[in-house]
């Protein structure tokens, strides 16, 4: 009798440790190659920042209601958020900026910078807020640069920035239609240069450059005395090409992070949005995403119509994949999203409405996808013979500027 009970108990030791072992091998599996210690311990370094590998970004943060999703934001760890001295005012308000940008004299006194003013409130010194510098034919001169990173410090309520970012190449040029251009990112570098000596940004950025301005920039603050710390682009799993691969390899050669905003294309990869929630909505937004889903074509005489016309099946295909590389690893198709982001070398900077969405958006830290599904994905992306370019007058390359839009390439 002994025997037999030594026999079972036996027999019971092997499979307990046949399952522990099948539960790590599972738990191997759905964090892929590397696990990170966890997501607190999942950061990266922007410039001298040491932050968490994914930030915030608080294009949508229009009114007070988004203070508890701040507060959600450091609770999880999140301490990174990325804004601009636009973000948070409403369109109309911003029109006399518009007009401002072809000339005409009009008040010049309010250009926004409400979300710059929230932050301050809500998260004072406990993170890392990075701004950006909006260049406009009134405003592409060095100490443009200087007055507008001394504006932002005093909305932060802080004495020096911790990322300062030119938002795009001088690319708003009312008169070149006529063949008249004074294109001036040397005068803006050097704008970068002199806020990083006089200590209102610790660190300087720019936004939407492609590798050659890129080096260029690089380059030029170099000859200064100053590092650049990032350079921020349009980057997610369904817009790889026009030259967004090929800017994260340069700033990864480079030594300057990347910063990758509309990671979850408005939310199309986040597996959350579905056809049957958009059908019937008749506002631009929801009418696009739709047409991305599915597919479809705009309505005769939209403006801006920026999906344009999208092939039947829209991105199915590709959510299908995602879905199944989640299932796969045990995370979020949101998540898998972001991680793709982080195992190219970039940080992504997702939006955020709720705690939740925050809660989600950490999971995609502490871990990182294997090379075989990061191939898996880059197949399906590949296989779509378009890419997501945006929705209405929120571009994947360009910005509307009053009387049309302007665009840059970042090939």
């Amino acid at each position: 009798e002994v025997s037999t009970n030594c026999h079972w108990r036996m027999v019971a030791l092997a499979l307990l440790v046949l399952l522990i072992q099948e539960v790590c091998a599972l738990t191997s599996a759905s964090v892929s190659t590397s696990t990170l210690g966890g997501p607190a311990l999942d950061r990266v370094k922007i410039g001298t920042l040491d932050v968490p590998a994914i930030g915030v970004g608080t294009i949508a943060w229009s009114d007070d209601s988004y203070q508890a999703t701040a507060e959600a934001c450091l609770r999880e760890g999140v301490s990174f958020f990325d804004t601009a001295e636009r973000y948070g005012a409403s369109g109309v308000s911003l029109i006399p900026a518009a007009l401002a940008a072809v000339g005409l004299p009009v008040d010049k006194s309010y250009l926004g910078g409400d979300t710059e003013s929230r932050l301050g409130r809500w998260v004072g010194t406990q993170a890392a807020v990075a701004s950006k510098f909006a260049p406009t034919p009134w405003r592409s001169d060095a100490q443009s640069v200087v007055e507008a990173c001394r504006g932002s410090c005093a909305r932060l309520g802080v004495e020096s920035l911790s990322l300062l970012q030119v938002h795009m190449p001088d690319i708003i040029q009312p008169f070149k239609v006529f063949g008249v251009s004074d294109q001036s990112d040397e005068a803006l570098w050097d704008g970068l240069a002199e806020c990083y000596h006089a200590g209102i940004a610790q660190n300087v950025g720019v936004s939407n450059y492609g590798p050659t301005l890129l080096r260029r920039a690089h380059a030029a603050l170099a000859a200064r005395g100053v590092p650049l710390a990032s350079n921020q682009i349009h980057f997610n799993l369904l817009y790889r090409r026009q030259g967004s691969l090929a800017t994260v390899e340069a700033c990864n050669e480079l030594g300057v992070a990347c910063l990758a905003y509309y990671p979850l294309a408005m939310g199309l990869l986040t597996g959350k949005l579905t056809p049957s929630q958009l059908r019937g909505k008749r506002d631009r937004r929801s009418r696009e995403l739709l047409r991305y889903l599915e597919g479809g074509a705009p309505r005769r005489f939209e403006f801006p119509a920026t999906a344009g016309t999208i092939p039947a099946g829209g991105i199915r295909s590709l959510l299908m994949v995602l879905q199944e590389v989640a299932a796969r690893v045990g995370k979020t198709p949101a998540q898998v999203s972001l991680n793709y982001i982080l195992c190219k070398g970039a940080i992504p900077l997702p939006g955020a409405s709720s705690a939740m969405q925050v809660r989600d958006n950490v999971g995609a830290l502490g871990w990182r996808l294997s090379t075989e599904d990061v191939a898996q994905l880059d197949a399906a992306a590949d296989q779509l013979p378009f890419e997501f370019r945006g929705s209405g007058f929120q571009t994947a390359d360009s910005k509307f500027v009053g009387y049309g839009f302007e665009k840059w390439r970042l090939e």
